[in-house]
């Protein structure tokens, strides 16, 4: 199955795990996948890039992934329709292997939150409330890409996850909730930073 721009009657599912079949070789550009998914590419992309911090299949991939989603939330944030990105990410590919892999093993989860998830308070995926979900994206990808260890990276993971697959199937509920951990997630890697800040400051001193 090629993903392309028309297949916004498609689960999420079906469209992430059509993925894999872009482009040829053993890597799949960036902008390639930008520009197949059309105007579900900004819950996409930050799907895509929420999952290896879930799932840690990918070495390094953490400050990549916190990069592009915070840039994909300030487009959103200033009301663009569809994302566009900076050629030194476009121009980056992720290994099909790994993603095939990372792909296959999150998908259990999609699945449950898709038979969960269901158009209702479609205000919250919409105008100002989808610049609301654009600031909450910057902010987690900035969380994202601090030098921080899985542990650190795994709630932000969450809390992303859920609110793309609320932004792509349009539940405003899912929405609510990913901010709820959002914030959560948020005071909680505070609160790791200041410990080691802390923590360093008194074996210094």
């Amino acid at each position: 199955m090629q993903v392309t721009a028309d297949q916004t009657s498609q689960r999420t599912s079906d469209v992430f795990r059509g993925l894999t079949q872009l482009g040829e070789g053993e890597s799949i550009p960036l902008g390639l996948i930008t520009e197949a998914l059309g105007d579900r590419a900004f819950g996409l992309l930050v799907l895509i890039f929420a999952l290896p911090n879930i799932i840690p299949m990918i070495p390094g991939v953490s400050t990549i992934s916190g990069v592009v989603i915070a840039i994909v939330g300030l487009q959103m944030l200033i009301g663009r329709r569809a994302p566009w990105l900076p050629g030194f990410v476009a121009s980056r590919s992720l290994p099909r292997g790994e993603t095939q892999a990372m792909i296959a093993r999150t998908m259990p989860w999609i699945h449950r939150l898709e038979a969960f998830a269901r158009p209702r308070a479609v205000f919250m995926t919409r105008g100002v409330m989808r610049m609301l979900v654009g600031a909450m994206f910057v902010l987690l990808g900035v969380v994202l890409a601090l030098p921080l260890s899985w542990i650190g990276n795994f709630p932000p993971g969450v809390a992303l996850l859920v609110m793309s697959i609320g932004l792509l199937e349009e539940d405003g509920l899912l929405v609510g909730i990913g901010h709820v951990l959002g914030i959560f997630a948020t005071l909680l890697v505070v609160v790791i930073v200041g410990g080691v800040i802390a923590g360093a400051a008194w074996l210094i001193g």
